[in-house]
C-alpha cells in the first residue's frame, strides 16, 4: 500500500499545486507515500480556512463541544494505534514497539485534554473598593504546529491536543520525511469527527524553507508551535519576529544521564541503553547520549555496557526482536558517520561505529550501535547533538562535578539521575538545569505534568495545565462599581 498525501484545507483533501514528491521506507527502501509539494496558494487557503472556523464557529466558547470532540479523537486513536504505529515505522524508522508506546500516549493527551476543555478558566480579584477585575483565557486564534520526524504522532498530539481544548484552530505542517504518518493521522480525525468544525484542523505539506517559513511569517497566523532542531528553533524565532508572534518551541537536547555509584546498577545499565537509543536508534530530542558514570563504578560499566551493546539487534523495526533501527534517511546516516570519525580523533571508541552493510542492511541506512569511553568534557561529540546511535561516556568524581558537567552544554532539555540516596538526587535535580530530570527511570513522560527546555533546548511547556496555557492569551476586564 502507498498512501497518497494530500492536503487537507477547510475539510477537504486536494493535491498540492507544487513538485511531486515519494517517501521510501529507510529499513528497506519501499515506497510508502507519496505527495505534491504545497504553493502559497495552498498555504493561504489554509491560513483562511482555519480563520473562517476560529472565528465563525462556536468552537472557542463552548467547552462542551471541544470535550466531545476531543473524546471522539481519542476514541479514534485507541481505535487506530495498531495502523498508525505502523505507519510511522515504515517511514520514520522507529522500532515498532516504540511507535505503538507513542501512539498511546498521543491517545492519553487527547483523553487529558477533554477533561480540561471545560476549564479553561482565570480568576478575578478586587484592586480597588470600587473596582471588581476579571481576568479571563481567551485562545490565541490560529496556531501553525510544525512537526518534526522523529515522533510525528506523539509530537504533534503534544500541541494538537492543548491548541484545541484551548478553543484554537490549527494548520499543521508535517515533515517531509514522514508525510504518510501525519496525513493518516488527521485524515481520521477530519472524515470520521461529524462535530468537528469545517476547516478547523487544516494540513499542507511542503518543505521547511517554503511552506514552513510561510506559516511562520503569515500575518494571519497568531501563535506558532514548534519541535525541532535548536539551529532551526532560531530561524522561526528571526522569522515570527515580523508580526511578533506567540511561540512554542521545544528545541536540541544532549541530555546527561548521571549515574552515581549507590545506583541499582544493572537498572542504571538498562536505562542508559534505553534512553541512549532504543526504539528511535538515538534520534530523539531528549536521547541520553552522555553517561556520565561516578569514577568507583567506571571500570565496571565500561565492561557492563560493551557486552549489552554487542547484543542489541539492528535492523527493520517492523521485525520483533530488533533494539534499534534504521537512521532515517543518507543524509542522516552520513552525518552520524561524521561524528563517529570525529569523535575517534578524541576519545576512545569502545565499540560500533561502522555502517551495517549487505544481506538485511544493504538497502536501508543502519549503523551500529556506538560508545565512546573517556569522552573529554568539552569534546564535540559530547556537546553537538548527534541524533544517532551514538553514547559518550564521561566519568566524575563528586557530585558537585556530575552537576557541573552536565550543565556544561548550550542544552537543558532533560536529565536523569540513577542513586538510592534521595538526598543526592534532589540536590542533584536541584543544580541540573533542565526541564525534566527523571530521577532512577528514563524518559517517562506524562499529560499532567508539563515538560520543556532550559537555555537553547526550548521556549515555554507543554503537557499539563501549563500546556493548555501556552495556547491562551490572558485579558483583564475592569468593572466601575461605583457608577
Amino acid at each position: 500500500m502507498v498512501i497518497e498525501v494530500k492536503n487537507i484545507i477547510g475539510g477537504e483533501f486536494t493535491a498540492g499545486n507544487g513538485t511531486g514528491q515519494e517517501r521510501r521506507n529507510p529499513a528497506n527502501g519501499e515506497l510508502v507515500s507519496r505527495y505534491n509539494e504545497s504553493s502559497m496558494s495552498d498555504v493561504n487557503s489554509a491560513v483562511e480556512s482555519a480563520r473562517v472556523a476560529f472565528e465563525e464557529s462556536a468552537w472557542p466558547v463552548d467547552g462542551k463541544l471541544r470535550a466531545r470532540v476531543m473524546r471522539a479523537i481519542h476514541s479514534i486513536v485507541v481505535k487506530e494505534l495498531d495502523y498508525f504505529a505502523t505507519v510511522q515505522s515504515m517511514e520514520n524508522g522507529k522500532v515498532l514497539r516504540d511507535s505503538k508506546v507513542e501512539v498511546n500516549t498521543a491517545a492519553d493527551l487527547f483523553d487529558y485534554y477533554s477533561g480540561l476543555c471545560r476549564l479553561v478558566s482565570g480568576r478575578t480579584v478586587s484592586p480597588d473598593p470600587n473596582v471588581m477585575s476579571f481576568v479571563v483565557r481567551e485562545p490565541v486564534g490560529v496556531v501553525s504546529i510544525i512537526v518534526p520526524w522523529n515522533a510525528p504522532i506523539v509530537l504533534l498530539a503534544r500541541s494538537l491536543a492543548p491548541a484545541l481544548a484551548a478553543g484554537n484552530s490549527v494548520i499543521v505542517k508535517p515533515s517531509s520525511l514522514t508525510p504518510g504518518t501525519v496525513y493518516e493521522f488527521l485524515r481520521r480525525i477530519v472524515e470520521e469527527v461529524k462535530e468537528l468544525p469545517r476547516g478547523l484542523i487544516n494540513m499542507v505539506i511542503g518543505g521547511g524553507d517554503t511552506v514552513g517559513r510561510e506559516l511562520v511569517r503569515h500575518p494571519e497566523v497568531d501563535m506558532v508551535s514548534f519541535t525541532g532542531s535548536t539551529e532551526a528553533g532560531a530561524q522561526v524565532m528571526r522569522d515570527a519576529s515580523t508580526t511578533i508572534k506567540r511561540l512554542s518551541l521545544e528545541l536540541g537536547g544532549k541530555t546527561p544521564n548521571i549515574i552515581l555509584e549507590d545506583a541499582d546498577f544493572n537498572g542504571a545499565i538498562e536505562g542508559a541503553i534505553k534512553g541512549a537509543m532504543l526504539g528511535s536508534a538515538g534520534q530523539i530530542c531528549f536521547a541520553g547520549t552522555r553517561v556520565l558514570v561516578e569514577e568507583d563504578i567506571y571500570k565496571r560499566f565500561k565492561e557492563s555496557i560493551l557486552e549489552r551493546f554487542r547484543r542489541l539487534k539492528v535492523g527493520n523495526p517492523l521485525t520483533p526482536g530488533v533494539d534499534v533501527g534504521p537512521l532515517v534517511s543518507m543524509s542522516q546516516l552520513e552525518r552520524v558517520a561524521k561524528y563517529v570519525e570525529e569523535g575517534q580523533r578524541e576519545a576512545e571508541l569502545l565499540v560500533g561505529g561502522m555502517r551495517l552493510t549487505g544481506d538485511e542492511y544493504s538497502t536501508g541506512y543502519f549503523m551500529e550501535p556506538t560508545v565512546f569511553t573517556d569522552v573529554p568534557v568539552d569534546a564535540k561529540i559530547a556537546q553537538e547533538e548527534i541524533f544517532g546511535p551514538v553514547v559518550s561516556v564521561i566519568p566524575f568524581k563528586t557530585v558537585e562535578e556530575a552537576a557541573e558537567v552536565a550543565n556544561r552544554t548550550k542544552y537543558g532539555l532533560s536529565a536523569a539521575i540513577w542513586t538510592r540516596d534521595l538526598n543526592k538526587a534532589l540536590r542533584l535535580a536541584r543544580s541540573v538545569k533542565a526541564g525534566v530530570v527523571w530521577v532512577n527511570m528514563y524518559g517517562r513522560m506524562f499529560s499532567e505534568a508539563e515538560s520543556g527546555g532550559y537555555k537553547q533546548s526550548g521556549l515555554g511547556r507543554l503537557r499539563g495545565i501549563e500546556g493548555l496555557h501556552s495556547f491562551t492569551e490572558v485579558k483583564d476586564i475592569l468593572i466601575n462599581l461605583s457608577t
